[in-house]
C-alpha cells in the first residue's frame, strides 16, 4: 500500500494578485474559521491541485483563477504538482519535470495513478475500460461540505462518467478485490475485445472466399502454363508495347494541360490590365483639367496630348498580347484533342491481346490459365490470412483465460466475508459512538450502502460509515492511502453534545499513522493543541501580502511548465 502525505499547499491569483500558504501537520491539521472566510474553497483546493474537483465549487472562487502546487510525499519521497487551470505538472523532490500536459482523465490521472499504484479499471459508457482519474482514488477520504453530509460516494464532480462506479470502488478500496484482480480484468477485457475484432475479420475473410468461389467457371483440367509458352511470350510483349505506347501519350497529355493552364492564366492577366488602361483613357479623355492629383497619393500627373497617347500605345499592345496568348490557346487545344484521339487508337492493341487470350489448346484458352493461376493464387492467399488470423484469435483466448484464472484466484470468499465483517463490526462500533440510535444495521450492512437517515442524525450516521470505511482500507486494502480531508461535520443544525461528539470522533478516530485535514467553524468545546490554520476574513481567503512570497516560491515550477 502506497501512502501519501500532504506537506504544503500554495495558491496564487494572478488576477487578484493574492496568494495563500497552507503548511500541513503530518497527523492532524485544523482549518478553523466563521462561514464566508474561505475555509472550503482552501479545503476544496486540496484534493483539486491533483485533478479532483469537488462536487460545487464557488463561482467567485472560479473568477479568481487560482492556480495551485502541492508539495506531497509518497512513502517519503518527496514530489510537488502544479496546477494552472487545465495544465499540470508533476515534479521531483529536486524540481525537475516529470510529466507536463493537460486534461485530467488522459493527462495527469495516469501519472497519478503510477505513481500511486492505482490499479482500478472501470467501463465508460461506451463500455470501455479504463483506468479512472484521480477523484475515484480519492472518493474515500474526501467528505464535501457541500454534497457528503447528505450521500456517500458523492464528494467530486462528473463521478457519473462511469456508471454504477459505486460498487467497484467501494471493493476496491476496501480490499475485497485488490489491485491485482482489476489489472487481470482489464487484460482480460483487452484480450477479448481484440478476440472479437479478429473474429470479425475472420468472418470476412470467409465471406470473401464463398464469394469468389461461387462466381468462378469450373474447369476440369489441368491448367498447364507449359501448353501456352509461345502465347504468354507473345502476350507480355504486347502487353509491355501498350504500356510504353500509353505512358508516352499521357505524359504529352500532361505537358499540355500545364502549358494551357499557364495561358489561360497569362490571358486572365492580360484581359484585367487591357480594362484597367482603356479605363484610365477614358478618363483621361473626359478630363478637361491640365493637371489631375492622385486621390490616394497626392501626385500631380499631367493630362497632356503625350500622356494620352502613352496609354493608347498600352491599350494597343496589351490587346495584341492577348490574341496571340489566345491563339496560343486554340493550338493547345488542339493538340490536346489530338493526344486523346491518339489514347483511343489502343483499340487494336488490346483486341490482338484478347486474341492471345482466347488461343485454345483443345478445350483450354490461355484466358482459363490466367485466371485459374490468379484464382489459385489468391485463394492460398486467402488460407494463409485464415490460419493467421486463427493464431491469433487462439494466442488472445488464452490471454484472455490466464487473466480469468488470476481474476478467480484473487476472488477469495474467505477473505472478502473476513473484510466485510470488519467493516460491519467497526460501523456498529461508531454508530453506538455518535449516538445514530435509529439507524438500523440493515441500512448499512452492505459495504457500498447508501445511509438513509434524516435530520441531524444523518450527518452522523455518514461520519461513521466514513471512518468504518477507511479503518476498513486501513487494514486490507493494497490501494495507497491517502489524507482524510474533512469539512465541516457539524450539519444540520447539531446540538452542542451532539456537535461536540462528532468533531472529538473526527480527531480522535482516525486510524494510526493517518493525516487529517479537518474544516470546521468551532471545535465545539474540544481540546486540541494541535496545528491550526485560521481563515479569518470574510469573503477574502486569499492575501495580498502574500503574493511577491508566494509567486517567488512558484517561479521556478512555472518556468518548466512552458518549456
Amino acid at each position: 500500500m502506497k501512502n501519501l502525505l500532504l506537506k504544503r499547499l500554495l495558491l496564487l491569483s494572478g488576477r487578484e494578485k493574492a496568494a495563500r500558504l497552507m503548511t500541513f501537520d503530518p497527523s492532524k491539521t485544523v482549518v478553523l474559521g466563521d462561514n464566508d472566510t474561505g475555509k472550503s474553497c482552501l479545503i476544496k483546493s486540496i484534493y483539486a491541485a491533483f485533478g479532483a474537483d469537488s462536487a460545487k465549487v464557488n463561482p467567485t472562487w472560479k473568477d479568481a483563477a487560482v492556480d495551485t502546487l502541492v508539495e506531497f510525499f509518497v512513502d517519503g519521497v518527496p514530489y510537488s504538482l502544479l496546477r494552472s487551470g487545465s495544465t499540470f505538472a508533476l515534479f521531483d523532490g529536486d524540481g525537475a519535470a516529470i510529466w507536463v500536459g493537460n486534461n485530467v482523465t488522459t493527462g495527469i490521472g495516469p501519472q497519478i495513478a503510477k505513481l500511486l499504484d492505482f490499479g482500478l479499471t472501470l467501463a465508460d459508457r461506451k463500455g470501455e475500460l479504463q483506468v479512472p482519474p484521480p477523484a475515484y482514488l480519492f472518493l474515500p477520504f474526501y467528505v464535501d461540505q457541500d454534497v457528503s453530509w447528505v450521500e456517500n460516494w458523492s464528494s467530486f464532480s462528473n463521478l457519473m462518467m462511469f456508471a454504477g462506479y459505486r460498487r467497484d470502488v467501494a471493493n476496491f478500496h476496501a480490499g475485497l478485490r485488490p489491485n491485482e484482480y482489476y489489472q487481470a480484468k482489464a487484460l482480460k477485457a483487452s484480450a477479448d475485445k481484440t478476440k472479437e475484432e479478429f473474429k470479425i475479420e475472420r468472418r470476412a475473410l470467409d465471406r470473401a472466399s464463398t464469394r469468389l468461389r461461387a462466381n468462378r467457371k469450373r474447369l476440369h483440367f489441368d491448367l498447364s502454363p507449359d501448353r501456352f509458352v509461345d502465347q504468354i511470350d507473345a502476350l507480355v510483349v504486347e502487353c509491355q508495347s501498350l504500356q510504353s505506347a500509353q505512358d508516352k501519350v499521357q505524359r504529352s497529355l500532361s505537358e499540355l494541360n500545364s502549358r494551357r493552364s499557364l495561358l489561360v492564366e497569362q490571358s486572365v492577366i492580360a484581359e484585367n490590365a487591357l480594362a484597367d488602361l482603356s479605363a484610365d483613357y477614358e478618363f483621361l479623355r473626359r478630363e478637361t483639367e491640365d493637371e489631375i492629383i492622385c486621390p490616394t497619393c497626392g501626385t500631380v500627373h499631367s493630362n497632356d496630348f503625350a500622356n494620352k497617347f502613352s496609354l493608347i500605345s498600352d491599350v494597343d499592345t496589351c490587346r495584341a498580347f492577348l490574341v496571340d496568348v489566345r491563339n496560343d490557346i486554340g493550338v493547345v487545344d488542339a493538340e490536346i484533342a489530338a493526344a486523346k484521339e491518339q489514347l483511343g487508337q489502343f483499340t487494336a492493341s488490346i483486341e490482338r491481346i484478347n486474341g492471345i487470350l482466347d488461343e485454345q489448346r483443345g478445350d483450354l484458352k490461355l484466358r482459363d490459365l490466367i485466371e485459374g493461376e490468379s484464382e489459385k493464387l489468391m485463394d492460398e492467399t486467402l488460407v494463409s490470412e485464415q490460419k493467421e488470423v486463427d493464431s491469433q484469435i487462439g494466442a488472445q483466448e488464452m490471454k484472455s483465460d490466464e487473466a480469468a484464472q488470476v481474476m478467480k484466484s484473487l476472488d477469495d470468499k474467505k477473505r472478502q466475508g473476513e473484510i466485510k465483517s470488519f467493516y460491519l463490526r467497526q460501523m456498529n462500533s461508531f454508530v453506538q459512538e455518535l449516538h445514530v440510535p435509529n439507524l438500523s444495521e440493515d441500512n448499512y450492512k452492505a459495504i457500498d450502502c447508501h445511509i438513509r437517515e434524516t435530520g441531524s442524525d444523518l450527518p452522523r450516521g455518514l461520519l461513521a460509515y466514513y471512518y468504518a470505511f477507511i479503518h476498513t482500507m486501513k487494514r486490507y486494502s493494497t490501494s495507497a492511502f491517502c489524507p482524510i480531508v474533512i469539512d465541516t461535520p457539524v450539519q444540520q443544525d447539531q446540538d452542542a453534545s451532539n456537535a461536540a461528539r462528532m468533531i472529538r470522533f473526527c480527531l480522535n478516530e482516525i486510524p494510526e499513522g493517518s493525516q487529517l485535514i479537518l474544516g470546521t467553524v468551532s471545535l465545539h468545546g474540544v481540546k486540541y493543541d494541535g496545528h491550526i490554520v485560521e481563515t479569518e476574513t470574510k469573503n477574502r481567503l486569499l492575501k495580498t501580502t502574500l503574493f511577491d512570497e508566494v509567486s517567488d516560491l512558484m517561479r521556478p515550477f512555472y518556468t518548466k511548465l512552458i518549456r
